[in-house]
């Protein structure tokens, strides 16, 4: 979707901002055996309640601050760390185990830089597509990915719930994984960027009581911030602060208009 023209600070900056999720936002691996499904089933239903309450809040953001009509894409992703077996086999028994848990059926593998990793997908009814991407780290360690993806949120209602599925699949499997959202459409605002960004940091500010801007960045295509934001659950740190949304705005050369994206808690996808 990106520019040919797209400088390379962006591309540094969306590394960053993975970097921060995996590293700082507190991805849990699995839980020990000892947790009962009743703990289990509760930890589920706090984490498919926020989020359901979380995509309901993106959605209206996004409505406000892109141009009337616009489709939302929205990409959302479930990651964690699963601890089983060091064996090849049991690996390849765990993902199919997910991937059935997940409706997605067969996967297929494939050496993914010296690390056997394993993929299924499948499109939902409503247009959603979801896949899984399992890579194994080594000692019985692996690393999942539960990515769920729609070209138009409005049009995916099926998208919160098999969202929330999702989640309690991987729990449920022995991943206690974290979510993170990326909204991204059309901007409202038009110009340059900086002054787009503002103006659509006030229509989110209506929304949000309390958002204050902690991080920025810029350069010759891209104005973005990061913000910490009362009542918000979901946030991940960096340095002293605690972010739980961000906003980047990015002209596209080619057709010189802007587009926005907004990341709960930060923006895992390219501007």
């Amino acid at each position: 979707m990106g520019n040919k023209g797209r400088s390379k600070g962006i591309l540094v900056l969306v590394l960053a901002g993975i970097c921060a999720l995996l590293l700082l936002s507190g991805f849990r691996s699995a839980e020990p055996a000892g947790v009962s499904g009743v703990q289990k089933n509760a930890v589920a239903s706090t984490t498919a309640g926020e989020l359901r309450e979380s995509l309901a809040l993106l959605t209206s953001l996004g409505g406000e601050a892109s141009a009337p009509g616009a489709p939302l894409r929205l990409v959302l992703k479930w990651q964690g760390e699963y601890s089983g077996e060091e064996a090849a086999e049991a690996a390849e028994a765990a993902v199919q185990s997910l991937s059935n848990r997940l409706g997605l059926g067969e996967i297929s593998s494939a050496d993914d830089e010296g690390h056997r990793a394993w993929r299924s997908a499948t499109q939902l009814s409503g247009g959603t597509q979801l896949t899984l991407f399992w890579s194994e780290l080594g000692g019985g360690r692996s690393y999942c990915i539960v990515t769920l993806e729609t070209a138009d949120l409005l049009g995916s209602p099926e998208l919160p719930d098999a969202a929330a599925d999702a989640g309690e699949a991987m729990l449920q499997a022995g991943i206690a994984a974290e979510w993170n959202a990326s909204l991204q459409a059309p901007a409202k605002a038009q110009g340059g960027t900086q002054a787009a960004l503002l103006a659509a940091e006030q229509l989110l500010a209506a929304e949000l009581p309390g958002i204050q801007a902690e991080e920025s960045y810029a350069d010759v295509s891209t104005s973005s911030h990061s913000y910490s934001v009362p009542g918000l659950q979901r946030m991940v740190s960096s340095g002293n602060h605690a972010l739980a949304l961000q906003l980047a705005v990015h002209k596209n050369v080619n057709t010189d208009e802007n587009r926005i994206t907004l990341g709960m808690p930060l923006i895992t996808i390219e501007y």
